[in-house]
């Protein structure tokens, strides 16, 4: 009895019927995980000390002058970086290259 009840079930479904139902899982599938995934992320995927904590991570300066402060201390630091270098070069015995203009 049983086996009849499958055969008349899946013989009555029309090839429109199948690509529908095709089509609505290819369709849903996706949502349904976007949206298991998509709830409540914190307690599921939370991993402790995975992220970084955001005291430690750089700052990017947003008022005026602590723009120009940074500037500034950017500024300072390749000056110093470079007569590092050029300390280093001179140890070394490099000499400068001249530019040639034409």
């Amino acid at each position: 009895m049983q086996q009849g009840f499958y055969r008349k079930f899946i013989g009555g479904i029309t090839r429109t019927q199948l690509e529908t139902g095709k089509f609505g899982f290819y369709l849903l599938t996706p949502i349904c995980i976007m949206y298991y995934v998509g709830l409540d992320t914190d307690r599921k995927f939370n991993l402790p000390g995975f992220w970084p904590d955001p005291a430690t991570l750089n700052q990017i300066p947003k008022e005026p002058h602590e723009i120009q402060a940074e500037i500034a201390r950017i500024r300072r630091a390749r000056l110093e970086k470079r007569k590092r270098l050029e300390e280093r070069a001179r140890e070394l015995g490099i000499e400068e290259e001249e530019e040639v203009t034409q």
